[in-house]
């Protein structure tokens, strides 16, 4: 595909160099310790597309993102755009692995979080509520990257990356289940597999969060207490699986409050420098 005049590809040489550190947040948290200049570039450039790609999104929605306006706000021709992602789609599935990365990393740390394996699971729901505060374009990919659509058309090597994360994300929610397990605080009831526990947790994670940050208008939503709704509903799924210390005889809304304290306060913070007005808080 030939490339637009004046746009063009920053030039790299093979040099290794370095990588620096960096937050959850970029991308370049997952390159490894030593790179070529040009392996930067190459990581560097799909960063800064994808930082455009998700900026059009939030203005203007899943629907209206082209690649022909990824180039018109990129300084790259839209060859070069090309070379890095095949199809808008493939774009919205990098966008998807972004989210499970970042996800990966907060479910680490409230698995790490000094609790019983309830609060642990509590944790696992503020790190969670946080970040699809915080990102909301970023959490909704990973939906949207899963219908039929998006999946034919995203190139098979980014697929299975993001297949990769996916299970790795999956694993550690397994972990929260086997330390509740293995403590003696939760007892599966027969027929009950892990399997099916682990899904009613992340179901209920994600439809709750995706209702209250994005329909907040709807009937259902609206005539609700918003503080600590996301807790409640956690609440109702764990003591229905009577595990223990149940809600009536543990202050979990204390536990949630600790958690944003000594786990996830750099988040706390930066959602509070991006709230502009004063939405209510829904946790």
């Amino acid at each position: 595909m030939a490339q637009q005049v004046g746009k063009a590809s920053a030039p790299a040489t093979d040099t290794q160099v370095p990588t620096p550190n960096s937050d959850l947040s970029e991308v370049s948290a997952d390159i490894p310790p030593v790179l070529t200049k040009k392996q930067q570039a190459i990581l560097a450039r799909e960063a800064e597309l994808l930082d455009i790609a998700k900026a059009i999104v939030i203005r203007e929605g899943f629907a209206h993102l082209t690649m022909d306006k990824v180039a018109a706000a990129s300084p790259y021709s839209k060859g070069t755009i090309y070379n890095h992602f095949i199809s808008k789609e493939d774009l919205v599935t990098a966008l998807a692995a972004q989210a499970f990365k970042q996800e990966i990393q907060l479910f680490r740390r409230a698995l790490a979080f000094d609790g019983n394996s309830r609060e642990k699971v509590v944790a696992m729901h503020v790190g969670y509520s946080l970040f699809t505060r915080m990102e909301p374009v970023l959490s909704l990919c990973v939906l949207t990257s899963r219908t039929p659509l998006v999946i034919e058309k995203s190139s098979p090597q980014r697929l299975a990356s993001f297949s990769e994360l996916e299970e790795e994300l999956v694993g550690i929610s397994d972990q929260f289940l086997a330390n509740g397990l293995e403590s003696g605080a939760l007892v599966l009831p027969e027929g009950l597999n892990r399997d099916s526990v682990v899904f009613a947790n992340w179901s209920m994670a994600f439809g709750s969060n995706a209702l209250m940050n994005n329909a907040s208008q709807s009937c259902c939503v609206s005539r609700i207490a918003q503080n600590y709704s996301i807790l409640q509903n956690a609440n109702l799924l764990l003591d229905g699986l009577r595990w223990r210390p149940m809600s009536a005889d543990f202050d979990y809304f204390q536990s949630w409050k600790r958690i944003e304290e000594e786990v996830f306060a750099h988040e706390v913070h930066l959602l509070n420098e991006l709230q502009t007005t004063s939405p209510q808080d829904v946790i």
